[in-house]
């Protein structure tokens, strides 16, 4: 057969992307009304780091402190998503919908506070609390979504939860042209979100327990202890998948914290470095269809290795220090996590039983969390001596065999996730 002309390739690219935008809204009126509640759980995720981060020079100053003191209480409120792991085993011991209410009221409560904090202290207080149930609602959205729709659209619901979180950075920049305009000042940031997480809380109300839990419950799967035992295959499947993930934590946090550092402070680059990360959605986008809906075709684990690779190359792309390759680097490393966060709750989902999914799958994100904490603080600390361009970069590389841990672990689409040990069918 002969090789298909720029034609013809471009012309299979755009039909693969229709495809993939068509499957993001392919869902029946069931898996709609479990998407409805649920496929916001990611925006409000990209909406309070975005604050913590874009907003924290309007914060910091409501506060009265330096936005270096802030920086600090900000690095222990991004820690404490660790604590969701404790709040998910729950979720496999009593249930996903009664976690699922829990969170979202723990977490407009939290933000309602948030906005009447009087100083710093209580500003971190009241975020670490609404961190931690922010944190669960991520993980158990995605894990529920999972387990209610069908197998073969598992891949294409998690991207529209990916899809719809960049909407986040769009609030927030909303939210802070209000900010001179109001009395309110910085703690416009937390009301402006109170009403949707009002109205996500009332349409959370109908949801009824996850077919996958109620299996488990009747035939009697579940495990009551606070540390549940994991029966070896799944422990394996635990530290290599957990591995990985803690490793790409550590490259994908790394390199957007770094990246803004560079294009600002070292090119000075600021508007620059802001169209760069405007004209990154597109690129999101398409590692989204890569991440659900190509993953629903061609299979988890391949689609995920590639997006890891992928990172690897946008790290050296970004941090070569040649100019012309940092917008396209930036481009390909927004393509990269938009895959991973779209295929890793879904292999994530099928590599793990009903009463360990939630347990399970909140280690490896805890285990993303503190592999991104660890590289800024290795970095830091090595910064006077070792150049950090050069630090990314061979940290980068020497990261990339990580990835040959995935060999190991099966390949999970079209799982049935309500009996362990079923094979893709």
């Amino acid at each position: 057969m002969a090789p298909l002309g720029p034609r013809e390739l471009g012309a299979a690219g755009l039909a693969s992307v229709r495809g993939g935008l068509r499957a993001l809204s392919d869902f029946n009126p069931r898996e709609w009304r479990i998407l409805a509640p649920l496929m916001f759980v990611g925006f409000f995720e990209v909406y309070d780091l975005t604050v913590l981060t874009i907003g924290a020079p309007q914060i910091a100053d409501g506060l009265g402190v330096s936005i270096g003191l802030f920086g600090v209480g900000v690095a222990l409120i991004r820690l404490a998503a660790l604590g969701s792991v404790p709040i998910l085993r729950a979720a496999d011991r009593i249930g996903r919908r009664t976690m699922l209410l829990v969170s979202i009221a723990a977490f407009t409560a939290a933000t309602g506070l948030t906005a009447l904090a009087w100083g710093l202290a209580a500003f971190v207080a009241i975020q670490t609390v609404a961190r931690a149930f922010l944190a669960t609602e991520s993980s158990l959205g995605g894990v529920v979504i999972a387990e209610e729709v069908r197998r073969e659209r598992r891949g294409a619901a998690l991207s529209l939860v990916g899809v719809i979180s960049f909407l986040g950075p769009g609030l927030t920049a909303l939210a802070i042209l209000a900010v001179p305009l109001t009395p309110l000042d910085w703690r416009i940031f937390y009301v402006i979100a109170l009403p949707p997480l009002f109205v996500i809380a009332y349409l959370r109300r109908n949801l009824g327990e996850t077919t996958a839990f109620s299996v488990a419950r009747t035939e009697e799967r579940l495990q009551p202890a606070l540390i549940p035992r994991v029966p070896p295959p799944y422990g394996s499947r635990l530290r290599r998948i957990a591995t990985v993930f803690g490793v790409a934590g550590a490259i994908q946090t790394a390199a957007f914290f770094y990246s803004s550092a560079l294009a600002q402070d070292g090119y000075g680059w600021d508007a620059l470095y802001t169209v760069t990360i405007l004209s990154a959605g597109p690129f999101a986008l398409a590692g989204f269809l890569l991440g659900g809906p190509g993953s629903d075709r061609i299979g988890r684990r391949p689609v995920l290795a590639a997006a890891l690779v992928m990172g690897v190359v946008a790290n050296v792309m970004i941090f070569s220090e040649v100019r012309l390759m940092f917008a396209p680097g930036f481009w390909v490393a927004a393509g990269s996590n938009a895959a991973v966060l779209a295929v890793g709750y879904a292999y994530l989902s099928e590599l793990f039983p009903t009463e360990l999914r939630a347990t399970l799958t909140s280690i490896v994100i805890a285990a993303q969390i503190a592999g991104g904490s660890l590289a800024l603080l290795l970095i830091g600390a090595l910064a006077g001596a070792i150049d950090t361009s050069l630090q990314l970069v061979l940290g980068g590389l020497a990261a990339t065999p990580v990835i040959l841990l995935l060999r190991d672990l099966p390949e999970t689409r079209g799982s049935d996730v309500i009996q362990p040990g079923t094979s893709p069918g």
